[in-house]
């Protein structure tokens, strides 16, 4: 049974060593920076839907239309976990304590440079494969997500 489950884990996928190594820096940086701006509260809810919605956003893109492989195709990895657990709460954690009226475009540009270098960094490590999906089509999502998306979801959950 453990052995089974170790098996389904993936870890010798090809450049697991990068998704590890951002998601547990990420966390690490989101839950040590986080009290600059934002309440546990925020923390909890910001990290929890945000979660969730990668999740969701796995299944849609990686299981329904098959446009991006994390490791083992067929495999829900332990590369895929950390991935979309902690990846996208962590940077959306991160965006809202530094986010000010002020800087709003400025750093929803640095952060979606920052995602998409993630995003790269995880092509060339060769953990993640592309199979339709435009490095054009990321740009979009996170200028949405950082410009409107997240400003919104503060506002909301104040």
């Amino acid at each position: 049974m453990l052995e089974q489950a170790i098996q389904h884990l993936d870890l010798s996928a090809h450049g697991l060593w990068f998704p590890i190594t951002v998601s547990l820096c990420l966390f690490i940086l989101a839950f040590v920076l986080f009290k600059r701006k934002l309440t546990w509260r925020d923390f909890y809810i910001t990290f929890s839907v945000v979660g969730f919605v990668g999740w969701l956003c796995d299944v849609i893109i990686t299981r329904v239309f098959n446009v991006i492989d994390l490791g083992d195709p067929k495999a829900t990895g332990l590369g895929d976990i950390l991935s979309y657990t902690f990846i996208p709460p962590s940077l959306s954690v991160l965006f809202l304590t530094y986010l000010t009226a002020k800087n709003k475009w400025v750093l929803s540009l640095l952060f979606c440079a920052g995602s998409l270098l993630i995003e790269y960094g995880m092509i060339k490590s060769g953990y993640m494969h592309l199979n339709g999906w435009f490095f054009i089509y990321s740009i979009v999502v996170y200028l949405l997500v950082y410009a409107f998306v997240l400003p919104w979801h503060i506002a909301f959950i104040k």
